[in-house]
């Protein structure tokens, strides 16, 4: 018989950052994904040119699932395409929809060249010109170079009958959109939000996906809670369907509203323009958001009459910066961003905390402060730390003197590419 000796490491879980705990979610199995009864709910439809209602009953009588809208004449079909059994690209048979997206239902089907893994079908272009489908097919081909640990792999792009598809990675997981819905129906039907600490977990453990897609080039532009996935205590980010280069000025722009900034009909999408996202995605997940898609549609509630900013203005003050009106005046970078979420939830956190053990935390940016007396002067204040990534970081830190006359003379001759100076 073997005894084993010595200590058990136990994984801490990832969601929380070690502040808080947020509850697993239970892998779902895939065939218990498929709509058994795929069909758009009439207040749902709507032309995806114009955006006015389509498919409506009149008269008592069911409205259609295929036809043209009548104000522009827009072709539109909410009725599945492909059905169980149908074979995709030669390789990939369809099992069943598991639900309606902007671009038609998205499937769940088997890889039949890969031990029958299960993988997703989602729609890329339905057009009867072959050429056009193929300038689609290769415009996106460099979603299948993303390989990052919190977003959904793609692993393939087919074609069906004039369809364009991506074939994607099945993540059997809870969207967030869904948790908000269990937690409404366990509440009697009434909104009940996600604790703040939890939706700032959430949010912060796929931050580090944004900064990977914006150091590619990348912005996700769709962004909101029914695409981030929890499996088990991690979260995966999906739907890459919207995902365009920054510098595309010709692709279409998928967003939501609501969610979409304000420049980004005239301007295009931008990583300040993802950062907005983020903060309205925020503000969904901890209250509910009234009037967010009308009233409020590039606003947030006042915090004077928002009982949640009322009680974590610096929460208000996070979500403020990542909605501003101006692009220029929000956070620069999803980087740049996590660190300050994780101040606010630490704040968060230590509110409800006993000692301070747990929530504290060395600062980035500051030294320790040292105090000499009882009483705190000027300079016993925590000086900034100095930013070893300034490219003039070296130079800095040679300018010693005390002396202001020759600080001076000396910040004359320093070179035109320094970004920061302390006089």
């Amino acid at each position: 018989r073997r005894t084993r000796t010595g200590s058990q490491r136990v994984r801490a879980a990832r969601l929380g950052a070690g502040l808080t705990v947020v509850p697993p979610a239970p892998p779902v199995d895939a065939s218990k994904a498929i709509n058994p009864d795929p069909q758009v709910p009439e207040d749902k439809r709507t032309c995806s040119k114009c955006g006015n209602p389509v498919g409506r009953s009149i008269d008592g009588r069911p409205g259609r699932t295929e036809g043209f809208c009548p104000q522009c004449g827009q072709e539109f079909s909410f009725s599945p395409k492909l059905k169980p059994g149908d074979l995709v690209g030669g390789q990939y048979q369809v099992v069943g929809a598991i639900a309606h997206g902007g671009l038609g239902w998205i499937y769940l089907a088997k890889d039949r060249n890969v031990s029958d893994r299960w993988v997703v079908l989602k729609g890329l272009l339905n057009s009867g010109d072959p050429d056009a489908l193929a300038a689609a097919i290769a415009e996106r081909q460099f979603l299948a170079q993303v390989e990052h640990p919190l977003i959904v792999e793609i692993y393939n792009f087919v074609t069906h009958e004039g369809a364009g598809y991506i074939v994607m990675e099945y993540v059997g997981g809870t969207s967030l959109k869904q948790i908000l819905k269990q937690r409404m129906a366990a509440n009697n039907g009434a909104y009940d939000a996600l604790p703040v600490d939890q939706a700032l977990a959430f949010l912060l453990e796929v931050l580090p996906a944004f900064q990977y897609l914006h150091d590619l080039g990348l912005v996700y532009c769709d962004f909101k809670p029914d695409n981030l996935i929890q499996v088990g205590d991690a979260v995966k980010l999906i739907d890459l369907g919207g995902v365009r280069r920054i510098d595309d000025q010709d692709s279409a722009i998928y967003g939501t509203v609501g969610y979409q900034a304000p420049e980004v009909a005239d301007v295009g999408p931008s990583v300040a323009s993802d950062i907005y996202t983020i903060g309205r995605t925020l503000v969904v997940l901890c209250m509910e958001f009234r009037g967010y898609q009308d009233a409020y549609l590039h606003t947030l509630p006042p915090p004077e009459s928002t009982p949640l900013f009322a009680q974590h203005d610096s929460l208000y003050h996070l979500v403020a910066k990542c909605c501003a009106t101006d692009p220029a005046d929000r956070f620069a970078s999803a980087d740049e961003l996590r660190g300050q979420m994780l101040g606010v939830l630490r704040e968060v956190v230590a509110d409800r905390t006993t000692g301070t053990a747990l929530t504290s935390a060395a600062s980035v940016l500051f030294e320790p402060p040292s105090a000499s007396a009882s009483v705190v002067t000027w300079s016993d204040l925590p000086a900034l730390r100095p930013d070893t990534t300034d490219s003039q970081h070296a130079w800095l830190t040679s300018v010693g003197t005390d002396d202001p006359a020759q600080r001076l003379r000396d910040l004359e001759a320093a070179p035109e590419a320094s970004a920061e100076v302390l006089l």
